[in-house]
């Protein structure tokens, strides 16, 4: 018999789906069938697949693991391995809830495919096995991200250090109760703030992404408002807010409007493109995700109503926007200690 105490990390899910997360060595029919047959109860009581599980319940399994051992979350060698080659895991704000991490540029946020060993979540999933703050490993969840970047996008990146506030934080962004903005540099001259609307189609095969103004079959909606913080004679310095959040939403969204992201080699234009590699060697598009704010929490994460967490540009990044656009690229240093003052 398998003894099995529900915490706030496995609460609130129905009994099947607990089951199949648990079991990851049994099919769905040889669970349905341990079920059938009252090899499952949950507080000694014979219970239905879709019982929801509260916190504090004991499920009762009377079967053996096929592999014969416990499920526990481990954290595979090549992940700490990684985090040891690379040490880069800068952490911009943590409570006992919440991981935020300053994602470097050319780092995946999760594994695309099978042999992608060091990304954030795995950097963030070591670093949080040696802290623990606040972190209680269950056999059916792990902390995870909740904002996906771009490889070749920086900046701020969300990790629910438990399965509560992984459904909260999920639900805000669905509900855009957090705010997410960004800073580009885009080709050509911009000369007011903006909005932009559309829908993104993507092309899997390739992974590219074309906007169009008209509905078209598979086609997502996408809302993108833009402030120009200044220009010069050829490039205009922004800030971006993601109303949605689709696969390359900024960069394709600007490139339809004539106005492509330096340094992006999908959509961008490859003379400017060239002109940057050469000049300053920036090797990807001008793109970081330097602020999130938090606003209508849920109860569990009220504390974190209208707190705005910022991170500072990369080194070689912030000199580029001084470079172009002189004091008035010092902008962004200003917002940044601005922003940052409200919640000292």
């Amino acid at each position: 018999m398998i003894e099995i105490k529900i915490t706030d990390n496995e609460a609130q899910q129905r009994l099947d789906r607990f089951l199949r997360k648990y079991l990851k060595e049994y099919t769905l029919g040889d669970i349905y069938k341990i079920l059938r047959k009252n090899k499952v109860k949950v507080n000694n009581k014979r219970v239905k697949e879709n019982h929801m599980l509260e916190t504090g319940d004991v499920v009762l399994l009377y079967i053996e693991h096929k592999e014969n051992e416990a499920v526990q979350p481990q954290l595979p060698a090549q992940q700490v391995s990684a985090y040891i080659q690379h040490k880069a895991l800068e952490v911009v704000y943590e409570d006992d809830n919440l991981l935020l991490i300053n994602k470097p540029i050319g780092l995946l946020t999760h594994p695309d495919k099978p042999g992608d060993a060091d990304t954030v979540i795995d950097r963030a999933l070591y670093y949080l096995s040696k802290h623990q703050n606040g972190v209680e490993y269950s056999p059916t969840f792990k902390p995870s991200v909740c904002n996906r970047l771009d490889r070749n996008t920086g900046g701020i990146v969300i990790v629910a250090k438990n399965y509560s506030t992984l459904k909260s934080v999920n639900e805000m962004i669905r509900e855009r109760h957090i705010k997410k903005l960004y800073i580009c540099i885009a080709k050509g001259i911009i000369s007011k703030d903006g909005e932009l609307k559309g829908y993104l189609v993507k092309n899997e095969a390739d992974n590219i992404v074309r906007v169009t103004h008209l509905e078209e079959k598979d086609g997502k909606p996408i809302h993108t408002v833009y402030k120009v913080i200044t220009c010069n004679n050829e490039y205009s310095l922004m800030e971006i807010e993601l109303i949605t959040g689709r696969s390359h939403q900024i960069r394709a969204h600007f490139a339809s409007m004539g106005h492509p992201l330096i340094g992006d080699t999908k959509y961008g234009d490859e003379k400017v493109n060239q002109h940057f590699r050469v000049k300053y060697k920036l090797k990807h598009q001008f793109l970081y995700a330097y602020s999130i704010e938090f606003n209508n929490c849920s109860n569990d994460l009220k504390y974190l109503d209208g707190k705005r967490i910022v991170s500072k540009l990369p080194k070689d990044m912030d000199f580029i926007t001084r470079d172009l656009f002189g004091q008035e690229g010092r902008f962004y240093e200003q917002r940044t200690r601005e922003k940052a003052s409200k919640h000292n």
